[in-house]
C-alpha cells in the first residue's frame, strides 16, 4: 500500500430487493432515476478518484446493473448479504485504499463533508474512520480505510456486522482511530426530517426539494433553507 497518495473511491451501496420500497434506485428523481441521481451527486466531489455503484450479484439486481451500464455508470456486483464483502470486494477492483461509503437512497449527501473527511484522512495517516454527526438523517457518510474493512471482515461477525458494513466499528471505536465531523447540520425544529428515500412518499418530499434546487451541486445549506420555507 502506498501511503503518500492515497486512492479514494466513493461506494454507493445500492439494491432493489428493499422490504420498504422496492426498486426505488430506478424510480424517476426529477429527470433521472434515484441511482443516476445520487451517482451524479456524488460526482460534485473535488477529492474522490472514483466513484462507483456497487450492487449484489443477485438476479434481482440484474435491472439495476443493465441499467447503470446503459448509463455508462461505473458498477460492481458482490455479495447480497455480506455487504462488508461486497465493499471490499468492489475496494480491491477499484483499486482503493480510502472508500466512502454512502447509501443509494441518499440524493443529498453532503459533499463538503466527504470531502473534508477525505482531507482528514491526507493529514492523519493513523487515521482509519470518518463520520459525520448533528445533521438530518441523509446528509450523512461514512470513510473508512480498506485495510481496516479486510481486517474486521477476517473477525467472526455476525450477520448485522456483515449486513450494515461499519457496525464493528461503532459498536467497538476504542479500538480504531476514528473521527467525527460535527455539521451541524440538525435544526431542532427540523430533527423529524428524514432525506433517505425509504418510503414511497420521502421520493414525493425528495422531488419537491429537487424541483427547488435545478441541479445537483446544491449545498446542504440550500437544503435547510427549502425545509425552513415548508415548516413556514
Amino acid at each position: 500500500m502506498e501511503d503518500c497518495k492515497l486512492r479514494k473511491a466513493i461506494l454507493i451501496q445500492s439494491r432493489l430487493s428493499s422490504s420498504r420500497f422496492p426498486k426505488k434506485m430506478v424510480q424517476k428523481l426529477g429527470d433521472r432515476t434515484l441511482v443516476e441521481y445520487v451517482y451524479q451527486r456524488c460526482l460534485q466531489s473535488e477529492i474522490a478518484d472514483q466513484v462507483i455503484v456497487i450492487t449484489s450479484t443477485d438476479t434481482s439486481d440484474d435491472e439495476l446493473y443493465n441499467l447503470c451500464n446503459e448509463k455508462n455508470i461505473p458498477v460492481c456486483r458482490g455479495s447480497l448479504n455480506d455487504v462488508l464483502k461486497r465493499y471490499i470486494d468492489c475496494a480491491v477492483h477499484a483499486q482503493a485504499t480510502i472508500v466512502c461509503r454512502v447509501c443509494g437512497d441518499s440524493p443529498f449527501v453532503d459533499m463538503d463533508a466527504i470531502d473534508q473527511g477525505f482531507k482528514l484522512f491526507d493529514s492523519d495517516k493513523t487515521l482509519e474512520y470518518v463520520s459525520t454527526e448533528n445533521s438530518l438523517n441523509g446528509f450523512m457518510s461514512e470513510i473508512i480505510r480498506v485495510d481496516v474493512l479486510q481486517r474486521i471482515h477476517s473477525f467472526q461477525l455476525n450477520d448485522s456486522d456483515k449486513e450494515h458494513v461499519t457496525k464493528y466499528i461503532r459498536d467497538n471505536k476504542e479500538k480504531f482511530s476514528t473521527f467525527l465531523l460535527n455539521l451541524d447540520l440538525c435544526p431542532i425544529h427540523l430533527k423529524n426530517y428524514t432525506l433517505t428515500i425509504d418510503y414511497e412518499n420521502d421520493l414525493k418530499i425528495a422531488n419537491f426539494i429537487i424541483n427547488h434546487l435545478k441541479c445537483v451541486s446544491f449545498k446542504s445549506s440550500d437544503i435547510i433553507e427549502i425545509l425552513n420555507k415548508i415548516e413556514g
